[in-house]
């Protein structure tokens, strides 16, 4: 989806397309998945993928690692965890 697509409120800003809860289906068979993996299965940008999971983690539904140079992996917690 364009920038030119999307709907703008009064103020000028975009109308949000895709809320964290979205992205939090994604994980609903509890494997890790990178912001790109999931800016693809929601088809936004990979910085709209990272504020959505950064929230989901912030709210306690997400866990995050870092595993590399840069990579990092999102995942959902059982309910052991």
């Amino acid at each position: 989806m364009s920038d030119d697509d999307r709907d703008r409120t009064d103020t000028e800003r975009y109308t949000e397309q895709v809320s964290p809860d979205d992205a939090l289906e994604v994980f609903s068979d509890h494997e890790p998945r990178t912001a790109s993996e999931i800016a693809d299965a929601l088809d936004v940008s990979r910085r709209t993928a990272l504020n959505k999971l950064s929230e989901l983690v912030e709210r306690g539904d997400l866990r995050r690692k870092k595993v590399g140079g840069r990579a990092v992996v999102f995942w959902k917690p059982t309910s052991d965890e």
